[in-house]
């Protein structure tokens, strides 16, 4: 079968799987009882149905089956036979934390797929593509992860390439010198964009003094990088210490054991620390606005912030229920008020992040910098209002459908929910995390929004970063507090 087939029957299965839950009746005016107790799936293997129920508070997420092979990766499966299509997912300690110098972490993922000992770059795409399939590898904060997806039938074949990638990298230098090319250009790119400033200084101020402040990499670190330095770090972190291995689509697990098992049976475990760095989180306690002076600038970059918890913190869904109302989208406070009513910015919203370390509140927008300063007095006094008036029940209401039936959209295939369990894995969540996180969310009430607003907000506690002109609006900042001036040359050209 050509390639150009095979990818339109897996592009083909791929949309029949979104089709499916569009025909599933999601508006939240249906919504019943989220306390009632979901029916019993029967197992990991989906038989036809999709994993949301009539009712749209009512989740009953089918549980993958894991076992492990002799060299202790763990391996998830979660079975659908529904589609012609399986993918996997195989992720590694190997991120950007455990990195011993700048830059080889996200660059050893990089190449992976640059050649191996037996296929160079060129082989290795023509396979993949006459497959029908995708190959890819990165790296994040604190993960390294290999994925590949095809039609079923190539299941062999496509395992076969992740062991090859995943074993036997080559680290071509000419390869290495353009993703060097590629990785430098990027950053100088991100460097001069005020949003890209902005999310710089954030790591410093947020995360500063401890292993998490992981700035962008120099352009010298990234230039003096060598295949030694890659072959290095994969031979001492891609190891599979901790690691995971999701599979979702048309497979049994009876034959993909045996696969697995001889396909990864050279993967021995190695001897490097897999756990995160340790590091004490403090949130800030008083304001600070960090002026990032960028001369010429037409808008004003502001973005707020503090740090808040890790997702199994018991205040993580009271505040993701405070933040869908404070700016969650275009029905939140900051889009109707700042945009809305005052016309000041095409969007102004909020953002909760969370995982295994404390992620941040945030809340940013881009306004025209003539109306800075009135513009960031709106958002300090949504940021009061939210903790000194209960939030309407009709918003609250409003704030907990939309979380839900949000939820309920992102189940629409097998992929999607074995990426939610292989989270909780890796977050130490219970595994009846999602099956609950409906009723959980529908518990929230107008004191535990008010409760956790004045904990992770409070009162000149917010921090607030601001790119744009100094000579503009440097005097209408000092109204809300203590100003430091931060250089952008400096900043972009990555100096402390």
């Amino acid at each position: 079968m050509s390639s150009f087939r095979k990818s339109t029957r897996l592009y083909s299965a791929l949309g029949s799987s979104a089709a499916l839950l569009a025909l599933l009746p999601l508006s939240a005016a249906n919504a019943q009882d989220p306390t009632s107790a979901p029916p019993n799936t029967g197992g990991a293997v989906i038989k036809g149905k999709a994993p949301v129920a009539h009712e749209l508070l009512s989740v009953r997420l089918p549980k993958p089956k894991m076992f492990k092979l002799s060299n202790g990766l763990s391996v998830y499966v979660l079975e659908d036979h529904r589609l012609p299509v399986v993918r996997f997912q195989l992720s590694m300690h190997a991120g950007v934390l455990f990195e011993p110098r700048a830059a080889v972490a996200e660059t050893t993922a990089a190449m992976l797929t640059e050649g191996t000992q037996t296929r160079d770059y060129l082989q290795l795409a023509q396979e993949t593509a006459d497959l029908g399939a995708t190959l890819s590898s990165r790296a994040g904060p604190d993960t390294a992860v290999i994925s590949a997806a095809g039609l079923s039938e190539s299941t062999d074949a496509l395992i076969a390439l992740m062991s090859d990638v995943l074993l036997h990298p080559s680290f071509p230098a000419d390869r290495l010198e353009r993703i060097k090319f590629q990785q430098k250009s990027q950053i100088a790119q991100r460097r001069t964009n005020p949003a890209g400033l902005a999310a710089e200084l954030a790591s410093r101020v947020y995360y500063g003094g401890t292993p998490y402040a992981r700035a962008s990499p120099a352009a010298a670190a990234i230039t003096a990088l060598t295949p030694a330095d890659l072959a290095q770090f994969h031979a001492a972190y891609y190891r599979p210490n901790d690691a995971l291995m999701g599979v979702s689509g048309d497979v049994s697990i009876k034959t993909l054991r045996p696969k697995l098992e001889a396909a990864l049976a050279a993967w021995k475990p190695g001897t490097m620390a897999t756990a995160l760095p340790s590091a004490t989180f403090t949130p800030k306690q008083t304001s600070r606005i960090y002026l990032i002076d960028r001369p010429g600038s037409a808008q004003t970059v502001l973005q707020f912030g503090n740090l808040s918890v890790r997702q199994n913190d018991p205040d993580y869904i009271p505040l993701l229920v405070a933040n869908r109302v404070l700016g969650g989208g275009s029905a939140g406070r900051l889009f109707q008020n700042i945009r809305e009513q005052k016309g000041y910015t095409y969007g102004a919203y909020s953002t909760l992040s969370a995982g295994r370390w404390p992620g941040l509140w945030a809340a940013s927008a881009s306004v025209r910098t003539p109306v800075t300063e009135p513009a960031a007095r709106e958002f300090y006094r949504e940021f009061d209002r939210l903790q000194d008036e209960p939030v309407a029940t009709s918003d609250l209401d409003r704030a907990k459908r939309s979380l839900i039936g949000s939820f309920a959209g992102t189940l629409e295939s097998s992929e999607a929910i074995l990426v939610r369990t292989l989270d909780l894995v890796q977050n130490d969540l219970p595994l009846d995390y999602w099956d609950t996180y409906p009723a959980r969310i529908q518990a929230v009430t107008q004191a535990d929004v008010q409760r956790v607003a004045r904990k992770y907000l409070g009162k000149n506690r917010v921090q607030l970063i601001a790119v744009g002109e100094r000579s503009q609006i440097e005097e209408g900042l000092r109204k809300f507090g203590p100003v430091e001036i931060v250089d952008a040359a400096a900043l972009a050209a990555g100096q402390p």
